[in-house]
């Protein structure tokens, strides 16, 4: 039998200056309301706690943001929190901008990394990471060992050229590093990456009726002729480049907002990332894994983030086990046989949940072991239109001796 602990991760939220939300007050050409999101100054710990409130916001109630940009002028600040930060805003589609006569040097040239399109017209600076007082020569190397395997897995993630991730290791933390135009244009730093600009490139094709080619061919026309002519070329290269949001086929202007909007419908957004499983023992630690040792009152958990437009999403889990249990509470006895959000099978080893909850970003859930479940493999698939969109795979076995 499994015993529902259900759970949801819920982040407390903390005001504070450097991440700034703005609603602007007018909407973009599809009625969408426009905001503008930005980082600023230090970036704090507790930043990355407001930056994901203010995406929660924008995505529950399918707000525009502003050139589909988060704009950066930061000197540095805290690594966890850039990293933490530069993840959440890669998966939600946004890029990243420096504007003219603005900085973004230490750990916001981590975020601005991060970005699914990057625009550097202002200065990046480079360097690695700064030390932290620890009271061992072994604990120093634990941290740099540590630091340094997070950041790197990071940047390859975001794709990063290679030299930068070099220069992440060897610009000294006492020094700072500020790439050249000719750098930022070798770099990426002003241009969508390949993935996103298939993405935009599909959805655009499929909701504007127009061939890909068509609108790649529109875009070079505009980089060509229009816009972005070649002797602005000694001005800075990016003086060549159009803006990420004319790259991902939006077509904005720097003084307003009036793209044609290419992402799908809100209700069709589904997108999930970061999954994480393992389980509980009997002291409610948590151990990742995908090896469930069967011991009565231990709990398996899984999990994942979510990229989705709307205030509540809705989804199914259906957990497949090897064999039938009773599926309901084992202390009361009650069976959800009869409640409509579960559909139990008739062999009693499969159950279908159906799910609604806020949209916050995230999900979490965990299930107790009894010692009626049967041992060997059981699978959790995450259903989305009824399709699956992503499986869980455990094993329950005799736990070692």
């Amino acid at each position: 039998m499994l015993r529902i602990l259900f759970l949801l991760l819920i982040f407390p939220s903390v005001i504070h200056a450097d991440v700034i939300y703005e609603k602007l007050n007018f909407t973009d050409a599809n009625g969408r309301e426009v905001v503008s999101l930005k980082i600023v100054k230090t970036i704090s710990y507790d930043d990355y706690d407001e930056f994901e409130s203010a995406i929660n916001d924008i995505n529950q109630n399918n707000y525009r943001v502003q050139f589909d940009s988060v704009i950066l002028n930061s000197s540095g600040g805290n690594l966890d929190a850039a990293l933490r930060i530069g993840k959440l805003l890669n998966k939600n589609h946004l890029s990243t901008w420096v504007l003219p006569n603005d900085s973004c040097a230490s750990a916001c040239s981590l975020i601005l990394q991060s970005g699914v399109c990057k625009m550097a017209i202002g200065d990046v600076g480079v360097h690695r990471a700064s030390p932290t007082s620890y009271d061992s020569f072994d604990e120093i190397k634990d941290s740099v060992r540590f630091s340094r395997k997070d950041v790197e897995a990071f940047l390859k993630a975001m794709d990063a050229h290679p030299s930068m991730i070099h220069m992440f290791f060897n610009v000294p933390n006492w020094n700072m590093h500020y790439l050249t135009n000719e750098e930022k244009f070798i770099f990426g730093m002003f241009n969508a990456t390949e993935e996103e600009m298939q993405y935009r490139l599909q959805i655009a094709s499929e909701k504007m009726g127009q061939f890909k080619d068509d609108l790649v061919d529109q875009l070079v026309e505009k980089f060509i002729n229009e816009q972005y002519p070649a002797e602005g070329w000694d001005l800075g290269y990016f003086y060549r480049f159009p803006s990420c949001s004319e790259q991902l086929f939006l077509e904005d202007g720097l003084s307003e907002h009036v793209g044609i909007d290419i992402e799908p419908k809100p209700e069709d957004i589904f997108e999930i990332y970061d999954p994480i499983q393992g389980y509980y023992d009997e002291e409610e630690n948590m151990t990742s894994s995908d090896v469930i040792p069967f011991k009565p009152g231990y709990a398996y958990y899984y999990g994942f983030a979510v990229y989705a437009k709307v205030k509540e999403i809705q989804f199914k889990e259906r957990i497949k086990l090897s064999g039938p249990t009773f599926w309901g509470d084992s202390e009361t006895g009650e069976s959800l046989d009869d409640d409509p959000n579960y559909e139990v099978s008739e062999d009693k080893s499969m159950i279908t949940v159906t799910r609604n909850t806020e949209n916050i970003g995230s999900w979490f859930n965990s299930w107790e072991l009894t010692k009626e479940d049967p041992k060997g493999e059981m699978i959790i698939e995450i259903l989305f239109q009824d399709k699956v969109v992503h499986t869980f795979k455990f094993w329950i076995e005799e736990p070692k001796k």
